[in-house]
């Protein structure tokens, strides 16, 4: 066989290379068109990789017959739709993610990424399997592949620029005549191949329908009930923290969770309660899960709630016999339009900051020998908050130095909050989030049903 280097086969060549190597991925995403969803850690998302798949396999098989046929005969429409793949396919798909990583870790994830260079042979060749799983030492792998495929695409298609638009020479009939002999020889291999491609893919369909047929009846069920089961929930706007953690128990069926919205409205579940009757309300269902007399109780306040409305509600929860809370929160890097994308409950994927307030501060479990560390938020019209601990007044950009200093020589680091009647919830919740970067082990909340040892 007779090759020609012009520069236009060359980049045929190029591009055919790129469009090639992204097909593994496409078929694995295309592999989950059976499913409705996209299975998490802590829930599910609607499936979007299927139909990426099936478009990439798509764009894939139009570029290839592109550069196959008018491409190699320096038709100048086939530049133009090899520029759209570059632009539309390549780029969002490759270097979009790099640009964007770029911009939330700064510069030194563009090291990371070429730090993969140093990858060896498994890690390369591992990356264009379908369902591949790569190690920490080859997470960079694959964005490095992505990024040198759009750069090769790119140099392949400036390549024959000159051959196309200021040199194009004379059309090359003969391409076409040997392709159109070619198909009119060999029409029945062809016809062979195109039964024996579709047979292939019922057969996949049919068994992919049996196994899904021999799933557990009762477990689709209970999946189903878990994820897509409506939930109405309170709409609060979560005060942010840097320091949160998983909290994906919230989202379990029989979880408490107690919402403050803007306004003070309380509720138990999607049920409006009188804060009077929250104690009781919470005792009752303490008591229907008598195995489960210490499990967590999770309060999603409002950012904008007055602390007051706040306090009144963890008064209540300490009454009805839960000491330890979990605050739910929203990350900062995080926005909350996402659960908008999330199938079910968006509690199964809830963050938040662990605190205590126990009925009696006063026991020798929460007040170290070393002294009680207790920092107040002081309310200030029209102003920021002013901070004290231990009756100390201390600048907010100061907060974290200090109990960092305080806390260095302890071995029992417990801490106490406390915060004015008109504070926003979100200071309260700062001042916890600075503690956990403090390295603080406990954190307990005062309110006025409760008062710190002494």
């Amino acid at each position: 066989m007779k090759f020609r280097f012009s520069t236009t086969a060359i980049s045929a060549r190029l591009f055919s290379l790129c469009l090639v190597i992204s097909i593994p991925a496409a078929l694995s995403n295309a592999s989950t068109w059976n499913e409705l969803t996209i299975k998490l850690p802590l829930g599910s998302m609607w499936n979007f990789l299927a139909p990426l798949g099936f478009a990439s396999l798509g764009i894939v098989a139009i570029g290839l017959i592109v550069l196959w046929t008018g491409f190699r005969k320096r038709e100048r429409w086939t530049w133009f739709v090899m520029l759209i793949i570059l632009i539309c396919f390549s780029f969002p798909s490759s270097v979009l993610p790099v640009l964007l990583e770029i911009r939330r870790f700064g510069w030194p994830f563009l090291l990371d990424l070429l730090g993969a260079f140093r990858a060896d042979g498994h890690c390369w060749i591992v990356s264009l399997h379908p369902n591949y799983s790569l190690g920490i030492g080859c997470a960079f792998v694959p964005g490095l592949i992505g990024l040198l495929s759009f750069i090769m695409m790119s140099v392949a298609l400036l390549l024959p620029v000159k051959a196309f638009f200021w040199n194009p020479g004379p059309p090359q009939s003969g391409v076409r005549t040997k392709i159109a002999a070619l198909w009119k020889k060999h029409t029945w291999i062809w016809i062979l191949a195109l039964l024996l491609v579709i047979a292939i893919a019922v057969a996949f369909l049919v068994r992919s329908l049996i196994a899904l047929n021999q799933i557990n009846a009762a477990e689709i069920q209970q999946t189903n009930r878990m994820i897509f089961a409506p939930q109405n929930m309170v709409a609060v706007f979560l005060a942010k923290a840097e320091n949160s953690i998983a909290m994906p128990d919230a989202g379990q069926e029989d979880a408490i969770v107690v919402a403050v919205t803007r306004d003070g409205a309380v509720f138990l579940g999607p049920d409006r309660i009188d804060p009077a009757q929250l104690g009781s309300r919470i005792g009752d269902k303490r008591v229907n899960k008598a195995d489960k007399t210490d499990e967590t109780i999770y309060l999603r306040a409002d950012a904008r709630a007055q602390y007051r409305d706040v306090e009144n509600v963890i008064d209540a929860m300490r009454g009805a016999g839960a000491e330890e809370f979990g605050l739910l929160t929203q990350r900062k890097e995080d926005s909350q339009l996402g659960d908008y994308l999330w199938i079910g409950n968006p509690l199964l994927k809830s963050v938040g900051l662990e605190v205590f307030s126990p009925s009696s501060p006063d026991s020798p479990r929460w007040t170290p020998q070393d002294g009680t560390v207790t920092i107040r938020g002081i309310y200030r019209p029209n102003a920021a908050p002013a901070y004290t601990i231990n009756e100390t007044d201390v600048k907010h950009a100061e907060l974290r130095s200090k109990l960092t200093e305080i806390f260095a020589s302890r071995p029992y680091r417990v801490m106490w909050v406390k915060g004015d009647d008109n504070l926003r919830f979100s200071d309260i919740v700062d001042v916890i989030d600075i503690g956990r970067a403090s390295n603080v082990d406990y954190i307990g909340v005062l309110t006025p049903g409760a008062t710190a040892g002494k």
